[in-house]
C-alpha cells in the first residue's frame, strides 16, 4: 500500500471523527495495527495489536509513516513500556 494511499484513509476516518470508525491494518492475514481517531479531534490512535501498545498521533504524515513502516517490514515491533503504565 502507497504511503499516499495511507494517507487519503486517515484523512477520511479523522473527517469522520464523530462516529466510531476503525480500520484495520493486516499483514499475512495477521491483525498489526488497528487506526481510530479520537472522538471530535484530529488525534488518531493506533493500537498495535500484537503488544496492545496504543500510540496517539496528531499528524496524519507521522501516522501514515508509522503504518507503512509495519505494512512494508522496515519497522519493528513496538513494545510495551512499562514506565507508560
Amino acid at each position: 500500500m502507497k504511503l499516499e494511499s495511507i494517507k487519503d484513509l486517515l484523512e477520511t476516518i479523522c473527517q469522520y471523527n464523530t462516529v466510531n470508525i476503525k480500520q484495520t491494518f493486516t499483514k499475512t492475514e495477521t491483525d498489526w495495527i488497528e487506526v481510530r481517531c479520537q472522538p471530535d479531534t484530529r488525534i488518531l490512535e493506533l493500537t498495535y495489536v500484537q503488544t496492545k501498545t496504543v500510540k496517539q498521533y496528531a499528524s496524519i504524515d507521522e501516522a501514515a509513516a508509522a503504518i507503512a513502516g509495519y505494512i512494508h517490514g522496515t519497522s519493528t515491533v513496538v513494545t510495551p513500556n512499562p514506565s507508560e503504565y
